[in-house]
């Protein structure tokens, strides 16, 4: 085969290829092409693919991995669940900071369903205990006085038993009354806090009471009190104002609060008083970090209730010294918002002296519960002491008719499971006997059985 090619300068020559030569040389093309095609085509793009199934197995391993660390997540999540639930169900049996008052509402339900004659409670001071570095639990303890017999005693024990918070009976002790089979004795039981941590205002230390001689009318008006002042002059003073006994301080129980563990003391009946057969002595010790603390005397239970504003509102107080306490009362009004009232700010004099204050006078807010007597401390301060307390009096104008005010002769009685007619007498008049009246007062016959709900009025 002959080939022509020409030249740019015209010049032609010709090449003569044979057939096997034109076969290698069009092989020869096709192999180069093929090279630079894998070159630069295919390693290329086997290179893009490599990396790309790298990324997958990375990312797949990736997902493996999350998938696993949720798997492990949720089994986590499961087991704090359930570590919460068991968490619960235990911290159910105990209590949160010695929760005393929810303490004596429990006691005080299995006391009233038991046929067992309880007649008083008395707290130890909560103490810290040590279980191997485990973090800090308290306990309390609780003292029972009795007298019943055998199967009310075993009753009693079975109901503190199966009660929704644990109590262990620590001491039990028990001797014949010698008569009617009836025993005597005293139970000793020991609660328990779960968990540490400062008490709110709803949660107190209890630490003791005492027991008064009689209930009396919060609202019994002193007759013929006059109330003599020396002057300067040596003359005498007599106060014209018409002051009522708002609560004498000689009945039931009244209890000891402190607002955290820095802050302890107790309440008991002291002998000599300004007025009546005793007054009360608090003894207190206050230590205060960044805030104020306060030391409380309860009256939560007293209900004494401020039906109209009086002018001044003040208790008699025995000091002994000086002492930076302020002394105050606290009311509440119908939607349980708290109003401390101040009535001295620190103790200056030795001896009894009236301090008072004006209660808020907006006739809107009232009725108003006095529910307690409070010394409070400012911030990074200790402090202790005692003071005497005796009678709550309020003033009020010389025009206001208060016998007027206080012409209620009659209270409402909401009748309970289990009353009856000699019962409610005896609650109200310390005699069974007045049940025929109370069946007149409220068109009754005297067999009838009271439904637990019903209305009756009580003549005072």
């Amino acid at each position: 085969m002959e080939q022509k090619f020409k030249v740019s300068n015209g010049f032609k020559f010709n090449i003569t290829m044979s057939k096997k030569e034109k076969n290698l040389l069009l092989i020869l093309f096709f192999t180069l092409l093929f090279w630079l095609t894998y070159q630069f085509l295919f390693i290329p793009q086997q290179s893009k693919l490599a990396a790309l199934y790298a990324e997958k197995e990375n990312y797949e391993m990736q997902l493996k991995i999350l998938e696993q660390a949720i798997s492990k997540d949720d089994k986590l999540k499961l087991e704090e669940e359930s570590l919460k639930n068991n968490i619960n169900e235990k911290s159910k049996k105990f209590y949160y900071n010695i929760d005393q008052p929810g303490l004596m509402q429990l006691l005080n339900t299995i006391i009233e369903t038991s046929d067992l004659n309880i007649t008083s409670m008395n707290f130890s001071q909560p103490s810290s205990l040590d279980f191997k570095g485990l973090e800090e639990i308290n306990a309390i303890g609780i003292s029972l006085p009795f007298r019943g017999n055998y199967n009310a005693l075993l009753s009693f024990l079975k109901a503190i038993e199966n009660s929704s918070k644990k109590l262990l009976v620590e001491h039990l002790s028990i001797s014949r009354d010698g008569e009617d089979n009836m025993i005597n004795g005293q139970i000793l039981l020991s609660a328990f806090s779960y968990g540490s941590g400062k008490a709110t205002d709803s949660d107190y230390y209890y630490i003791n009471a005492f027991t008064g001689y009689n209930s009396s009318n919060p609202f019994q008006v002193f007759d013929g009190f006059e109330e003599t002042e020396v002057t300067e002059d040596n003359e005498i003073y007599i106060d014209e104002v018409k002051r009522d006994i708002v609560y004498d301080l000689e009945s039931d129980e009244i209890y000891f609060m402190g607002t955290s563990n820095d802050v302890t003391g107790e309440v008991v009946r002291f002998k000599n008083g300004k007025f009546g057969n005793s007054s009360i002595r608090a003894e207190y010790f206050i230590s205060t970090a960044y805030e104020p603390e306060r030391a409380y005397i309860v009256l939560d239970h007293k209900n004494i209730n401020l039906k109209y504003p009086p002018q001044s509102i003040g208790i008699w107080a025995f000091g002994y010294g000086y002492s930076p306490v302020t002394i105050g009362i606290r009311f509440q009004d119908s939607d349980g918002r708290k109003i401390y009232i101040e009535l001295a700010k620190g103790v200056n004099w030795t001896g009894w002296n009236y301090i008072s204050a004006t209660p808020p006078q907006d006739l809107n807010i009232y009725p108003l519960t006095l529910d307690r007597i409070y010394f409070e401390l400012e911030g990074n301060r200790d402090d202790y002491g005692v003071m005497l307390f005796d009678q709550i009096e309020a003033d009020y104008p010389k025009n206001q008719d208060v016998e007027a005010l206080e012409e209620h002769n009659y209270i409402f009685y909401v009748v309970k499971p289990g009353d009856t007619l000699k019962t409610i007498s005896k609650e109200f008049y310390n005699n069974e006997s007045y049940y025929t009246k109370l069946a007149k007062d409220n068109a009754l016959d005297i067999n009838d059985e009271l439904k637990a709900g019903k209305i009756l009025v009580i003549s005072k």
